[in-house]
Protein backbone atom coordinates (compact mmCIF):
# COMPACT_ATOMS: atom_id res chain seq x y z
CA UNK A 1 0.00 0.00 0.00
CA UNK A 2 1.24 3.44 -0.97
CA UNK A 3 -0.30 6.56 -0.18
CA UNK A 4 0.99 9.31 -2.08
CA UNK A 5 -1.46 12.49 -0.44
CA UNK A 6 0.34 13.73 2.66
CA UNK A 7 -3.53 14.03 4.43
CA UNK A 8 -4.59 10.77 3.03
CA UNK A 9 -1.62 8.59 4.49
CA UNK A 10 -1.67 10.74 7.83
CA UNK A 11 -5.23 10.13 8.29
CA UNK A 12 -4.89 5.60 7.38
CA UNK A 13 -2.41 5.93 10.50
CA UNK A 14 -3.31 6.84 13.97
CA UNK A 15 -0.31 7.84 15.92
CA UNK A 16 -0.64 4.58 18.31
CA UNK A 17 0.72 2.80 15.42
CA UNK A 18 4.16 1.53 15.52
CA UNK A 19 7.00 2.76 13.54
CA UNK A 20 7.43 -1.32 12.64
CA UNK A 21 3.44 -1.56 11.87
CA UNK A 22 3.87 1.28 9.66
CA UNK A 23 6.95 0.10 7.40
CA UNK A 24 5.08 -3.12 7.20
CA UNK A 25 2.03 -1.52 6.06
CA UNK A 26 2.99 0.38 2.76
CA UNK A 27 5.44 -1.18 0.06
CA UNK A 28 8.92 0.00 0.20
CA UNK A 29 11.62 0.73 -2.14
CA UNK A 30 15.08 -1.18 -1.41
CA UNK A 31 16.76 2.29 -0.94
CA UNK A 32 13.49 2.87 1.65
CA UNK A 33 14.45 -0.42 3.48
CA UNK A 34 17.79 0.72 3.80
CA UNK A 35 16.89 3.68 5.77
CA UNK A 36 14.69 1.92 7.84
CA UNK A 37 17.13 -0.76 8.95
CA UNK A 38 19.65 1.98 9.66
CA UNK A 39 17.13 4.29 11.61
CA UNK A 40 16.04 1.26 13.46
CA UNK A 41 19.64 0.72 14.46
CA UNK A 42 20.48 3.51 16.18
CA UNK A 43 20.03 3.51 20.03
CA UNK A 44 17.86 5.57 21.38
CA UNK A 45 20.51 7.67 23.61
CA UNK A 46 22.16 8.81 20.16
CA UNK A 47 18.69 9.17 18.44
CA UNK A 48 17.32 11.16 21.03
CA UNK A 49 20.20 14.56 20.07
CA UNK A 50 20.61 13.23 16.60
CA UNK A 51 20.57 16.20 14.20
CA UNK A 52 18.73 15.78 11.18
CA UNK A 53 22.53 15.79 9.10
CA UNK A 54 23.26 13.26 11.41
CA UNK A 55 19.96 10.53 10.40
CA UNK A 56 20.97 11.85 7.23
CA UNK A 57 24.86 10.26 7.85
CA UNK A 58 23.62 7.28 9.72
CA UNK A 59 21.53 5.99 7.21
CA UNK A 60 22.82 7.17 3.68
CA UNK A 61 20.56 9.11 2.31
CA UNK A 62 19.68 12.50 2.48
CA UNK A 63 17.47 14.65 4.59
CA UNK A 64 14.70 15.04 1.29
CA UNK A 65 14.25 10.92 1.23
CA UNK A 66 13.95 10.66 4.92
CA UNK A 67 11.19 13.38 4.84
CA UNK A 68 9.75 11.58 2.34
CA UNK A 69 9.89 8.44 3.67
CA UNK A 70 8.49 9.75 6.92
CA UNK A 71 5.58 11.21 4.92
CA UNK A 72 5.34 8.00 2.92
CA UNK A 73 4.48 6.38 6.43
CA UNK A 74 1.85 8.49 7.97
CA UNK A 75 3.95 11.00 9.80
CA UNK A 76 3.75 14.37 9.06
CA UNK A 77 7.53 14.42 8.74
CA UNK A 78 11.32 13.95 9.89
CA UNK A 79 10.91 15.35 13.58
CA UNK A 80 7.52 13.40 14.35
CA UNK A 81 8.98 10.12 12.57
CA UNK A 82 11.97 10.33 14.79
CA UNK A 83 10.29 11.02 17.69
CA UNK A 84 7.96 7.77 18.01
CA UNK A 85 11.32 5.74 17.23
CA UNK A 86 12.90 7.45 19.95
CA UNK A 87 9.89 6.45 21.77
CA UNK A 88 9.21 2.91 20.69
CA UNK A 89 13.39 2.54 21.21
CA UNK A 90 13.32 3.20 24.96
CA UNK A 91 10.29 1.26 25.06
CA UNK A 92 12.27 -1.75 23.95
CA UNK A 93 14.54 -0.74 26.27
CA UNK A 94 12.65 -0.33 29.49
CA UNK A 95 11.98 -4.35 28.66
CA UNK A 96 15.09 -5.49 28.03
CA UNK A 97 16.98 -8.07 30.59
CA UNK A 98 19.66 -6.79 32.49
CA UNK A 99 22.80 -6.99 31.08
CA UNK A 100 20.95 -6.48 27.00
CA UNK A 101 22.48 -3.14 25.10
CA UNK A 102 25.34 -1.11 25.90
CA UNK A 103 26.01 -0.51 29.51
CA UNK A 104 28.03 2.70 30.44
CA UNK A 105 31.57 1.12 30.25
CA UNK A 106 30.97 0.63 26.49
CA UNK A 107 29.01 3.79 26.07
CA UNK A 108 31.99 5.60 27.59
CA UNK A 109 34.58 3.90 25.18
CA UNK A 110 32.50 5.02 22.33
CA UNK A 111 32.82 8.85 23.20
CA UNK A 112 36.16 8.05 23.56
CA UNK A 113 36.75 6.49 20.45
CA UNK A 114 34.38 9.74 18.60
CA UNK A 115 37.16 12.09 20.65
CA UNK A 116 40.02 10.02 19.21
CA UNK A 117 38.81 9.73 15.41
CA UNK A 118 38.16 13.65 15.58
CA UNK A 119 41.60 14.68 17.22
CA UNK A 120 43.23 12.29 14.60
CA UNK A 121 41.38 13.87 11.60
CA UNK A 122 42.19 17.41 12.99
CA UNK A 123 45.95 17.03 13.59
CA UNK A 124 45.83 15.45 9.84
CA UNK A 125 43.96 18.71 8.78
CA UNK A 126 46.55 20.77 10.67
CA UNK A 127 49.55 19.37 9.45
CA UNK A 128 48.34 19.59 5.66
CA UNK A 129 47.20 23.43 5.93
CA UNK A 130 49.98 26.42 6.14
CA UNK A 131 47.04 28.06 8.21
CA UNK A 132 48.57 27.09 11.80
CA UNK A 133 52.00 28.45 10.61
CA UNK A 134 50.45 31.56 9.93
CA UNK A 135 48.30 31.79 12.86
CA UNK A 136 51.65 30.69 15.13
CA UNK A 137 53.68 33.59 13.33
CA UNK A 138 50.71 36.23 13.74
CA UNK A 139 50.49 35.51 17.58
CA UNK A 140 54.35 35.78 18.10
CA UNK A 141 54.60 39.27 16.37
CA UNK A 142 51.09 40.47 17.63
CA UNK A 143 50.90 43.87 19.78
CA UNK A 144 47.87 42.00 21.32
CA UNK A 145 45.82 38.99 21.40
CA UNK A 146 42.03 39.08 22.75
CA UNK A 147 39.74 35.91 22.24
CA UNK A 148 35.69 36.09 21.54
CA UNK A 149 33.15 33.49 21.88
CA UNK A 150 30.26 33.11 23.25
CA UNK A 151 28.80 30.26 25.30
CA UNK A 152 30.13 27.31 25.03
CA UNK A 153 33.12 28.25 22.87
CA UNK A 154 33.79 30.71 25.41
CA UNK A 155 35.25 27.59 27.18
CA UNK A 156 37.82 26.98 24.26
CA UNK A 157 38.92 30.98 24.64
CA UNK A 158 40.02 30.90 28.14
CA UNK A 159 41.65 27.54 27.23
CA UNK A 160 44.08 29.28 25.30
CA UNK A 161 44.16 32.13 27.23
CA UNK A 162 45.62 30.41 29.82
CA UNK A 163 47.51 28.80 27.94
CA UNK A 164 49.36 31.42 25.90
CA UNK A 165 49.30 34.15 28.99
CA UNK A 166 51.95 30.97 30.89
CA UNK A 167 54.45 32.10 27.82
CA UNK A 168 54.28 36.12 28.82
CA UNK A 169 51.75 36.62 25.31
CA UNK A 170 49.97 39.82 25.62
CA UNK A 171 46.29 38.18 25.96
CA UNK A 172 43.10 39.87 26.95
CA UNK A 173 39.72 37.78 27.28
CA UNK A 174 36.58 37.86 29.38
CA UNK A 175 33.08 36.04 28.88
CA UNK A 176 31.43 38.74 29.03
CA UNK A 177 29.90 39.96 25.75
CA UNK A 178 30.01 43.60 25.92
CA UNK A 179 33.23 43.76 27.15
CA UNK A 180 34.37 41.36 24.16
CA UNK A 181 32.86 44.53 22.16
CA UNK A 182 34.81 46.70 24.29
CA UNK A 183 38.51 45.05 23.74
CA UNK A 184 37.66 44.27 20.15
CA UNK A 185 36.68 48.07 18.84
CA UNK A 186 40.03 49.25 21.10
CA UNK A 187 42.17 47.23 18.56
CA UNK A 188 44.20 48.19 15.73
CA UNK A 189 46.71 47.21 13.49
CA UNK A 190 48.97 44.85 14.24
CA UNK A 191 46.71 42.70 16.34
CA UNK A 192 45.28 40.02 16.39
CA UNK A 193 42.05 38.34 17.45
CA UNK A 194 41.41 34.71 17.59
CA UNK A 195 37.30 33.87 17.36
CA UNK A 196 36.13 30.57 18.02
CA UNK A 197 32.75 29.28 17.31
CA UNK A 198 31.52 26.16 15.95
CA UNK A 199 28.65 27.16 13.96
CA UNK A 200 30.03 30.42 12.78
CA UNK A 201 26.80 32.38 12.55
CA UNK A 202 27.01 33.29 16.63
CA UNK A 203 25.47 36.92 16.48
CA UNK A 204 27.29 38.46 19.48
CA UNK A 205 30.79 36.74 18.00
CA UNK A 206 30.08 38.38 14.78
CA UNK A 207 29.33 41.52 16.17
CA UNK A 208 32.74 41.62 18.51
CA UNK A 209 35.19 40.11 15.46
CA UNK A 210 33.59 42.85 13.03
CA UNK A 211 34.53 45.58 15.14
CA UNK A 212 38.10 43.63 15.77
CA UNK A 213 38.40 43.39 11.86
CA UNK A 214 36.83 47.34 11.27
CA UNK A 215 39.39 48.64 13.62
CA UNK A 216 42.29 46.87 11.79
CA UNK A 217 43.31 43.51 13.21
CA UNK A 218 43.40 40.43 12.28
CA UNK A 219 40.92 37.85 12.74
CA UNK A 220 41.68 34.27 13.21
CA UNK A 221 38.49 32.25 13.40
CA UNK A 222 38.81 29.04 15.10
CA UNK A 223 35.33 27.71 13.65
CA UNK A 224 32.80 24.28 12.44
CA UNK A 225 31.44 25.34 9.08
CA UNK A 226 33.84 26.52 6.28
CA UNK A 227 29.89 28.01 4.66
CA UNK A 228 29.73 30.46 7.67
CA UNK A 229 30.00 34.29 8.30
CA UNK A 230 32.98 34.19 10.41
CA UNK A 231 34.92 31.97 8.11
CA UNK A 232 34.70 34.27 5.49
CA UNK A 233 35.37 37.01 7.54
CA UNK A 234 38.46 35.32 8.61
CA UNK A 235 42.19 35.90 7.37
CA UNK A 236 43.52 32.91 9.15
CA UNK A 237 41.02 30.14 9.04
CA UNK A 238 41.25 26.84 11.28
CA UNK A 239 38.75 24.71 10.77
CA UNK A 240 37.20 22.10 13.48
CA UNK A 241 36.78 18.74 11.88
CA UNK A 242 33.19 17.58 10.73
CA UNK A 243 31.17 14.45 10.27
CA UNK A 244 29.30 12.58 13.07
CA UNK A 245 31.96 10.54 15.20
CA UNK A 246 29.21 10.19 17.47
CA UNK A 247 25.41 10.72 16.64
CA UNK A 248 24.51 14.26 17.98
CA UNK A 249 27.42 15.05 19.35
CA UNK A 250 29.08 17.24 16.52
CA UNK A 251 29.28 20.49 18.41
CA UNK A 252 30.65 18.87 21.74
CA UNK A 253 33.33 17.01 19.89
CA UNK A 254 34.18 19.91 17.79
CA UNK A 255 35.02 22.00 21.38
CA UNK A 256 36.69 19.15 22.85
CA UNK A 257 38.82 19.51 20.16
CA UNK A 258 39.39 22.76 19.75
CA UNK A 259 39.91 22.59 23.34
CA UNK A 260 43.24 20.39 22.67
CA UNK A 261 44.13 23.35 20.13
CA UNK A 262 45.50 25.77 23.02
CA UNK A 263 48.05 22.76 23.73
CA UNK A 264 48.88 22.97 20.15
CA UNK A 265 49.48 26.54 20.25
CA UNK A 266 51.25 26.35 23.23
CA UNK A 267 53.54 24.68 22.13
CA UNK A 268 54.28 25.69 18.75
CA UNK A 269 54.89 28.79 20.02
CA UNK A 270 57.26 27.47 22.68
CA UNK A 271 59.46 26.01 20.10
CA UNK A 272 59.31 28.95 17.65
CA UNK A 273 60.71 31.12 20.73
CA UNK A 274 62.12 28.80 23.38
CA UNK A 275 63.09 32.03 25.17
CA UNK A 276 59.25 32.22 25.77
CA UNK A 277 59.48 29.67 27.72
CA UNK A 278 61.38 30.97 30.33
CA UNK A 279 58.02 32.92 31.59
CA UNK A 280 56.10 29.21 32.06
CA UNK A 281 58.68 27.84 34.34
CA UNK A 282 58.77 31.27 36.46
CA UNK A 283 54.61 30.84 37.23
CA UNK A 284 55.78 27.02 37.89
CA UNK A 285 57.96 28.02 40.29
CA UNK A 286 55.30 30.64 41.91
CA UNK A 287 53.33 27.82 42.27
CA UNK A 288 55.57 25.44 44.14
CA UNK A 289 56.27 27.84 46.26
CA UNK A 290 53.58 28.20 47.61
CA UNK A 291 52.23 24.29 47.78
CA UNK A 292 55.61 23.14 49.45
Amino acid sequence: MEINDDRETAAVFEDAVAFAERVGAVSLFPAEERIVRGLMAVPPYELAIMTSSDLSQVSGASRSSIDRLSRKLGYPGLKEMRKALLLEGASREAKAASGEGQNTGQIADRVMQAIAMRAQAFSRSLQTSSDLDTLVEQILNARQICLFGAGESAAVCSAIHLRLVRLGLPMQFSEEHHTQVTLASLMRPGDLAIAVSHSGNTQSLLWATGAAKNAGATVAAICGSVSSALHNMADIRISLPTGMGLPGSAEVLGRIIAVGLAEVLFQCVAAARPDLSAASVRIDDVFAERRS
